[in-house]
């Protein structure tokens, strides 16, 4: 558990560090661009860059509240699947994304969402069941963000995000049941 806190609490800081940096120089045109060869450089990039403080600051919570909820759930395993989640949903969102700039921790946030909620029938642990219960009656309403909707945010990105949180929990899961 204390390695998921790190790296929890390391990502933060990168995210913070990129936003304090895009202050200054336009970085953001690193994001995640549908596409392009340049945009593949956005499917690790993304999660960290930002378009505006109330951008970042809406993404860090959202981020810390699902990032500590996996955390408990999966101990020091987290690491992999996040990395797993990260090049999934980035995958998804490069290949089928809308031709835009896609940044931010959203994504990433819905993979976590996606894992959490379909953890519990995946794995029909107690552990999972019970977390997967608490984030549909608390975050249930996040699935109006897979739909377009409001102009600047991705929409794409986050369906995509929340599909490879899903894959990212039966892959896992899947393998423990058989096991």
């Amino acid at each position: 558990m204390k390695q998921s806190i790190k790296i929890t609490v390391t990502f933060l800081v990168v995210m913070w560090g990129a936003y304090f940096c895009s202050l200054f120089i336009p970085i953001q045109q690193f994001g995640l661009i549908p596409r392009t060869t340049v945009g593949l450089f956005g499917i690790i990039t993304a999660p960290f860059l930002h378009g505006s403080l109330p951008h970042i600051i809406g993404n860090s919570i959202s981020f810390i509240t699902f990032a500590v909820a996996l955390a408990l759930l999966e101990g020091d395993k987290m690491f992999e699947k996040v990395m797993l989640m990260v090049i999934i949903s980035g995958g998804l969102t490069w290949l089928f994304g809308r031709t835009a700039n896609h940044i931010g921790a959203s994504i990433l946030i819905f993979s976590f969402w996606g894992y959490l909620l379909l953890s519990g029938w995946f794995s029909r642990k107690i552990k999972y069941i019970i977390a997967s219960m608490i984030l549909i009656f608390f975050y249930g309403g996040m699935i109006f963000g897979v739909l377009p909707g409001k102009i600047g945010v991705s929409w794409d990105g986050h369906l995509f995000g929340f599909i490879a949180g899903i894959i990212v929990s039966w892959l896992y899961h899947r393998k423990n049941r058989e096991a």
